[in-house]
């Protein structure tokens, strides 16, 4: 397992920047997010701390982590209390029972696990815990669809794939540029239902892009939206450049905009056409965007991510991962979708995309690319309290 070294500089610098960070952020015992504990996630040399899909569930009627390692092909299972690996499924490569080309995954229980092929939901794999493979889906090909068979499907913590009553709800990124004028549609339909009982598609009409993004030009990146389903079966949709929330019912026919502006955001996403990677990259890093939305049904909560621009360095700015340098801000709604608080967090520690709600609180792993204390073996979780 390759190791990381400590950077003792960077430490002591932690350590004496702490009060000012916190003072920022406002954390504290008068807040609504309090640091309350840690967790360390034992990876073995078959993981890499690579969490971009995972789920919370209860495993062995234990509260799991669940994660799809796309380095050993395998689905595993860590338990929340101890950190340890619990339980691994892996995935045959080769042969008829073979699973390959992971996209992401849905687990209902232990014996309902649906696994995703990346791009696609053809020969989407139901198996049980076990790895069993009870049945594979593939849906009927709409000849009305932009491409004829194919549902440019993805599946992962931000936007997952959902199975309620014999049907998978999902969504389907757009194939053409964004940042091209015109493309940028409410006739997109962008969110869709797979009957598994009768193999057939259904695109919801209404979920195409918001009223805001018509006749505007994004990077790709904001082209997609990080959407939940709630408690109360609703489905939440938070758009990277849209202030305001988007709450629809279940079958998708009605909705309702919840205006909600961060305060560290000062101008809308600039509206600039047909702009090249370095463009795109750089408009990406220097302006403040939304980038997540979960739900925390134990305390009635709704947490909303915030990406914070920041000035582009176009000597150490060359790839998207360079976003993780980014501050990011934590907005807690309670809810009835009343805006408790913001929270400030620096960045190069957390990966926001990794974080989850668990029964004891918001948990934040110090996931980050450019974190210079990052362990590969063991993973520290910060646990936040929410109130």
């Amino acid at each position: 397992m390759k190791k990381i070294i400590l950077n003792t500089l960077f430490a002591i610098c932690a350590l004496t920047s702490c009060k000012s960070e916190k003072e920022k952020a406002g954390i504290g015992f008068e807040s609504n997010l309090v640091l309350a504990d840690s967790l360390i996630l034992h990876l073995d040399e078959k993981s890499t701390p690579e969490f971009n899909y995972h789920q919370i569930n209860k495993f062995s009627k234990n509260e799991s982590f669940l994660n799809l390692n796309l380095v050993n092909q395998s689905l595993d299972i860590y338990s929340l209390e101890t950190g340890n690996l619990i339980h691994r499924i892996s995935f045959n490569s080769q042969g008829p029972e073979s699973i390959t080309n992971l996209g992401g995954f849905f687990y209902q229980n232990e014996d309902s696990i649906f696994i995703f092929p990346k791009m696609s939901l053809f020969n989407t794999t139901l198996i049980d815990s076990n790895g069993d493979i009870s049945k594979r889906y593939s849906p009927i090909s709409n000849k009305n669809q932009v491409v004829p068979g194919l549902i440019n499907h993805f599946s992962n913590s931000a936007n997952p794939t959902y199975f309620v009553k014999n049907s998978l709800y999902f969504d389907q990124g757009i194939l053409k540029n964004t940042a091209v004028p015109g493309v940028l549609a409410e006739n997109h339909q962008l969110s869709g239902r797979f009957n598994l009982v009768t193999d057939s598609v259904f695109l919801f009409p209404k979920s195409g892009f918001p009223h805001f993004y018509q006749d505007k030009t994004f990077p790709i990146y904001l082209s997609v939206s990080s959407r939940i389903l709630d408690s109360e079966m609703q489905w939440i949709y938070s758009w990277n450049a849209l202030d305001s929330i988007i709450i629809f019912d279940f079958e998708m026919e009605n909705k309702k905009l919840i205006y909600s502006k961060s305060k560290y955001r000062n101008q809308d996403f600039p509206n600039i056409a047909n702009t090249g990677p370095s463009e795109s990259l750089e408009l990406i890093i220097s302006n403040t965007h939304y980038c997540k939305i979960i739900q925390d049904p134990y305390r009635k909560r709704y947490l909303r991510f915030v990406q914070l621009g920041r000035n582009f360095d176009p000597d150490t700015d060359n790839s998207i991962s360079s976003i993780f340098k980014n501050d990011f801000s934590i907005m807690i709604y309670n809810e009835n979708w009343e805006l408790q608080d913001e929270y400030f967090f620096p960045g190069n520690i957390y990966n926001l995309y990794h974080s989850f709600i668990g029964e004891k609180g918001l948990y934040l792993p110090k996931t980050n690319p450019f974190f210079k204390n990052l362990d590969e073996d063991n993973v520290v979780f910060d646990m936040y309290e929410i109130r």
